[in-house]
């Protein structure tokens, strides 16, 4: 057996706990361990490395479903879904939607939201530094590239819609104090939240939208032109747009 050969059954046995059998077939005795313990133990500790990362990923819903149910699913959810690539950062991606296909978790779908808003603020909190661009050459912007001007939000910035209230959720679980944190058995859960996560500096924030504000930041992200949105937004467009820009939430423009 070659060793790329090796190395892929040694694998499959780490996520697989069916084919560890096969895999101590290669894996010799040693001292007082036998080989399928000396498996076992190389599976365990990419496990536990796996399932401690999934728990700083997602401590709110580490503490809404409890360590030993999150233990467990996360267990599962690594032999699903191994990692595939080296950057762990970028694993964890799929763990919204294997809690929402969770048996157990169907009357709680609204746990799978709460994922998604941390992993939007994962994903906020890894993406590139940009700096702000200077809006005042906007005035030497003529008419013909009004025309193709589109604004850029910042790239950390994170558009979620939930019909459940994950922002209260996730503040509720918070050690800070906040005028809008509600305990959790007074929250109603089930309102449509609008919500935005993006990072300043070292910081990241995170608010509540109202529907107008979710609709143009949407529109933008989607690299909608100036005269779209003045055509879809008409009368609220210089409010929306000014509120954006103070708030850092178009970080810069540019012409198509």
């Amino acid at each position: 057996m070659s060793l790329p050969e090796l190395q892929h059954h040694f694998i499959t046995a780490i996520f697989n706990r069916d084919q560890r059998d096969a895999a101590a077939l290669l894996v010799k005795s040693h001292g007082k361990l036998d080989a399928a313990q000396r498996v076992g133990i190389y599976r365990n500790s990419v496990h536990g490395i796996l399932w401690q990362y999934l728990e700083s990923l997602y401590p709110v819903c580490q503490q809404l479903l409890g360590a030993e149910f999150f233990e467990a699913a996360s267990d599962c959810y690594v032999d699903q879904q191994p990692p595939t690539r080296p950057f762990l950062a970028e694993y964890g991606a799929g763990f919204a939607d294997f809690l929402a296909a969770h048996p157990a978790l169907q009357q709680m779908l609204w746990i799978a939201d709460v994922a998604r808003l941390e992993w939007a603020r994962h994903q906020a909190w890894n993406a590139v530094n940009q700096a702000a661009a200077d809006f005042s050459q906007l005035a030497n912007v003529d008419a013909a590239q009004q025309a193709r001007l589109v604004l850029v939000l910042p790239a950390s910035a994170q558009l979620l819609t939930s019909a459940y209230a994950i922002h209260q959720v996730w503040l509720a679980h918070q050690p800070e104090d906040s005028p809008e944190k509600v305990a959790l058995e007074q929250l109603e859960l089930h309102q449509t939240q609008r919500v935005l996560v993006w990072r300043a500096g070292r910081r990241l924030h995170q608010v509540l939208l109202d529907e107008a504000t979710w609709a143009f930041l949407t529109a933008i992200q989607q690299a909608n032109r100036l005269p779209d949105l003045a055509e879809r937004f008409q009368a609220q467009l210089p409010a929306l747009l000014m509120t954006a820009v103070q708030r850092g939430w178009i970080l810069s423009f540019t012409v198509l």
